[in-house]
């Protein structure tokens, strides 16, 4: 399946807007939370529909999006999130949550990553190194634990629309959803979660049941 991956003049120009504004430098119950508001209504709208019992996040920083997850856990039915970051920072305490200090891109930290996922339901949320070449090792090992009716998230896709210069030879996540998706068409890309104001263009996906 072939996608059209463009994006209008006036709608990049509202999110460099937003970005100016740094309304990506937001707080969940004190902990940095780097997504935009609307993003982050989108991402709940969206686990709150697929119900996983897991849920994978690849880039932990600070922790405030797995406190973020947690928050709406309950309802969502999740019961257990998997958060892996490179850097130990001091993060917040969440009980359903395993941090795991690691490259999400080692065999090793997959392995784990797995085994704490098992058989439960898993949808994954990506948004740790952005460069293209690194998000391709990350779609290769964990869009396979994205179960049927579950979500992939790709976060920050903005910076190839926006052209942002450290991405520019190279590319960024937008590149490698652009290679990955039409190798994988059980892989769906939704209409109704993406908002307008968004960092993460084109990052919404759900695998069909």
């Amino acid at each position: 399946m072939n996608y059209d991956f463009s994006v209008g003049f006036w709608r990049k120009r509202a999110v460099k807007a937003a970005l100016d504004r740094r309304d990506d430098s937001q707080t969940w119950g004190g902990h940095s939370l780097r997504k935009f508001p609307s993003d982050a209504l989108a991402i709940q709208k969206l686990l709150c529909r697929c119900r996983p019992q897991v849920v994978v996040e690849l880039g932990t920083q600070y922790g405030g999006s797995a406190l973020f997850v947690s928050s709406f856990a309950a309802i969502a039915g999740i019961n257990a999130i998997v958060s892996v970051d490179l850097d130990d920072l001091e993060k917040p305490k969440i009980p359903i949550a395993t941090f795991i200090t690691g490259d999400s891109g080692a065999l090793e930290t997959v392995a784990k990553v797995k085994a704490l996922v098992g058989s439960r339901t898993c949808s994954v949320i990506v948004d740790a190194n952005h460069h293209a070449e690194f998000v391709d090792k990350e779609l290769t090992h964990y869009a396979p634990l994205v179960s049927p009716g579950q979500a992939l998230i790709m976060e920050d896709t903005h910076v190839d629309v926006l052209n942002f210069r450290k991405f520019r030879e190279h590319g960024g996540p937008l590149r490698s959803i652009a290679k990955y998706m039409p190798q994988h068409p059980e892989l769906e890309l939704t209409t109704d979660i993406e908002p307008y104001l968004t960092t993460n263009f084109f990052g919404y996906w759900v695998r069909k049941k």
